[in-house]
């Protein structure tokens, strides 16, 4: 019998199972372990920032009150369409959905994202920027309000060998005071870029690690990586700008993607970073669908 079926009993046939329930493990695949670990990032992010998570059925809304796109993150491990994109998008009243428990990890994501709770981003969120992230196609969402960023590659990184030296000049360090994530949440804001956003110190210590690269000295890279559901999830790779092309991000990228030297690691890809990660032995797997809502407050993210 193939995959993804499953037999009949004599009470009748069994429903086909997807992949994506809450009861599939971890390693069913290293994209599930990926939307998991991702999911967990941005709920953590959000309640350290004291924001609020929200979740049913198969979306989570980790809302970490930011200007910043990126962090105020609706993730969805099933399917999107365009009723419950027009929910994000627009000032609807929708029926009130409860806050979650903040106790960490967030549940595994199934696969339905119900329309009232794409909603309630208007209502709880309002004039914030707001990214959609699913590792499924969607339909166009334009006509919702949402806005296209993108098919970014999902790559994976088998964990089979270490890092190569580090360029002259460069070194890699680990951030592990409030000072230095502050320092490293400028050189973020700089890099993308993006409106600075202020990162919580709760963070340090956990499943979050965050990394500088220094060139002569000088903080000019960053990266973080989040190590969950058999994963290290690589993200927030920038460089500034006047320092591309000499092997920085490459080097802040090694040492997060080796947080966990045992697991793979996973990422969403940039168009700029996709080379760097080619070379780094990291593999193109599928693309995934980014949406995004633009700000309401009077400056779009890009």
């Amino acid at each position: 019998m193939g995959a993804g079926t499953s037999a009949g009993t004599s009470a009748g046939p069994v429903a086909p199972i997807s992949g994506w329930e809450d009861t599939t493990p971890d390693g069913d695949s290293l994209t599930l372990a990926a939307v998991r670990a991702m999911t967990d990032r941005a709920a953590r992010w959000a309640e350290a920032a004291g924001g609020t998570v929200r979740r049913v059925g198969g979306l989570v809304l980790a809302d970490a009150l930011s200007p910043c796109v990126f962090l105020n993150a609706a993730v969805s491990a099933g399917p999107v369409d365009l009723d419950a994109a027009r929910a994000v998008a627009t000032a609807a009243n929708p029926p009130t959905v409860p806050a979650l428990p903040t106790v960490p990890p967030v549940p595994p994501v199934p696969p339905v994202a119900p329309v009232a709770v794409m909603a309630t981003v208007a209502t709880t969120s309002p004039g914030r920027p707001w990214l959609l992230v699913t590792p499924h196609p969607t339909p166009d969402l334009r006509p919702a309000g949402l806005q296209p960023m993108g098919h970014p590659h999902f790559m994976v990184r088998p964990a089979d060998r270490a890092a190569p030296p580090l360029p002259s000049g460069v070194t890699v360090t680990e951030v592990d005071d409030p000072g230095g994530l502050a320092e490293w949440g400028d050189i973020l804001a700089a890099g993308f870029p993006a409106p600075a956003s202020p990162v919580p110190p709760a963070l340090l210590g956990g499943p979050a690690r965050f990394w500088l690269a220094h060139a002569d000295g000088r903080p000019v890279a960053t990266a973080l990586s989040w190590t969950g559901h058999g994963v290290v999830d690589v993200e927030c790779v920038t460089t500034l700008p006047r320092y591309r092309g000499r092997g920085l991000g490459a080097a802040v990228t090694w040492a997060a993607t080796l947080a966990d030297p045992a697991l793979p690691a996973v990422l969403i890809s940039s168009d700029d970073g996709h080379g760097v990660y080619r070379r780094m032995g990291y593999l193109p797997v599928s693309r995934w669908t980014l949406w995004y809502r633009p700000s309401l407050l009077g400056r779009r993210q890009t």
